[in-house]
Protein backbone atom coordinates (compact mmCIF):
# COMPACT_ATOMS: atom_id res chain seq x y z
CA UNK A 1 0.00 0.00 0.00
CA UNK A 2 1.21 3.39 -0.86
CA UNK A 3 1.75 5.82 1.97
CA UNK A 4 -0.39 9.07 1.02
CA UNK A 5 0.19 10.29 4.39
CA UNK A 6 -2.59 9.95 6.10
CA UNK A 7 -1.74 5.97 6.37
CA UNK A 8 -0.23 5.65 9.91
CA UNK A 9 2.88 2.97 10.40
CA UNK A 10 2.82 1.57 13.58
CA UNK A 11 7.03 1.66 14.09
CA UNK A 12 7.18 0.06 17.96
CA UNK A 13 5.65 -0.67 21.38
CA UNK A 14 5.85 0.81 24.36
CA UNK A 15 4.67 1.32 28.25
CA UNK A 16 3.05 4.41 29.12
CA UNK A 17 6.59 5.06 30.91
CA UNK A 18 8.52 4.93 28.22
CA UNK A 19 6.53 8.40 26.65
CA UNK A 20 9.07 10.66 25.87
CA UNK A 21 8.17 14.29 24.53
CA UNK A 22 8.39 14.28 20.57
CA UNK A 23 6.10 10.71 20.41
CA UNK A 24 3.52 10.16 17.84
CA UNK A 25 1.55 7.42 20.13
CA UNK A 26 -2.12 5.76 19.66
CA UNK A 27 -4.00 5.91 22.73
CA UNK A 28 -7.57 4.14 21.89
CA UNK A 29 -7.01 4.49 18.49
CA UNK A 30 -6.67 8.22 18.86
CA UNK A 31 -3.12 9.19 16.84
CA UNK A 32 -1.52 11.87 19.98
CA UNK A 33 1.78 14.09 19.22
CA UNK A 34 3.20 13.91 23.14
CA UNK A 35 4.24 17.63 23.89
CA UNK A 36 4.31 16.99 27.64
CA UNK A 37 4.20 14.16 30.24
CA UNK A 38 4.68 13.69 33.80
CA UNK A 39 4.16 11.24 37.01
CA UNK A 40 0.86 10.98 38.25
CA UNK A 41 -0.20 12.21 41.37
CA UNK A 42 -1.22 9.17 43.13
CA UNK A 43 0.99 8.03 45.87
CA UNK A 44 2.79 4.85 44.46
CA UNK A 45 3.31 6.83 40.95
CA UNK A 46 1.81 4.49 39.14
CA UNK A 47 0.38 6.87 35.92
CA UNK A 48 1.86 8.55 33.77
CA UNK A 49 0.03 12.09 32.59
CA UNK A 50 0.53 12.66 28.98
CA UNK A 51 -0.36 16.21 26.94
CA UNK A 52 -0.55 16.56 23.44
CA UNK A 53 -2.06 17.33 20.20
CA UNK A 54 -5.00 14.52 19.28
CA UNK A 55 -5.37 14.45 15.47
CA UNK A 56 -8.86 12.84 16.37
CA UNK A 57 -10.17 15.93 18.01
CA UNK A 58 -8.16 18.24 16.39
CA UNK A 59 -7.54 19.86 19.76
CA UNK A 60 -4.63 19.50 22.90
CA UNK A 61 -5.86 16.67 25.21
CA UNK A 62 -4.91 15.34 28.16
CA UNK A 63 -4.81 11.72 29.16
CA UNK A 64 -3.83 9.53 32.36
CA UNK A 65 -2.64 5.89 31.77
CA UNK A 66 -1.41 3.61 34.07
CA UNK A 67 2.68 3.19 34.07
CA UNK A 68 2.55 -0.24 32.18
CA UNK A 69 -0.54 0.62 29.09
CA UNK A 70 0.90 -0.46 26.07
CA UNK A 71 0.97 2.23 23.31
CA UNK A 72 1.32 1.92 20.13
CA UNK A 73 4.35 4.61 18.40
CA UNK A 74 3.54 5.79 14.65
CA UNK A 75 4.46 7.66 11.72
CA UNK A 76 3.39 8.64 8.33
Amino acid sequence: MENNETDIIIIDTIDADQIEVGDQILIDGDPIEVDDFHDGTTEDDSEVVVHGFSHESGDRVTVSLPYNYRVDVWSL
